[in-house]
């Protein structure tokens, strides 16, 4: 009789056994599936985030009127391409970036709009020496960020 009775605890201690292993190979599938979701859902905001490109010409201290407001949503990709016919800084104010230009080459400013409201971009042409002109020019375009 001892041994059917041992044999009953071994038993009852495999069944115990069994389901707990049972209970952890669940626990492990949900965590592999939550974290599937999770890299899913994070490449889903990577891509669905596209890059908006603007571009900017300067010529002589003026943009055409197509190219003055930039309009992009609350957390947009944005890259502005600028160029100019004469050297100057181009300000991008709020967002504190700005581009050195010299002619015939392009500069980017490249961000993440994170704050909204609109925002001055101010051109500062080189005046005598190279030098740029006076700080805070009257602002000839703006970027517009809408919230989502």
């Amino acid at each position: 009789m001892s041994v059917a009775l041992r044999m009953r605890g071994a038993t009852r201690n495999c069944i115990g056994c069994l389901d707990t292993m049972r209970s952890c190979i669940c626990t492990l599938l949900r965590l592999l599936a939550g974290l599937a979701l999770a890299i899913a859902a994070l490449n889903a905001l990577a891509a669905g985030t596209p890059e908006k490109t603007f571009n900017m010409n300067i010529v002589h201290g003026a943009l055409a009127a197509d190219e003055r407001v930039l309009r992009v949503d609350k957390g947009d990709a944005v890259r502005v391409r600028v160029t100019s016919d004469t050297p100057g800084e181009l300000h991008l104010h709020g967002y504190r970036l700005e581009a050195k230009l010299t002619p015939a080459a392009r500069a980017e400013l490249v961000f993440t709009a994170y704050a909204t409201g609109r925002y001055p971009f101010e051109w500062h042409g080189a005046g005598r020496g190279g030098q740029t002109g006076s700080h805070h020019g009257p602002a000839f375009a703006a970027l517009e960020v809408r919230p989502k």
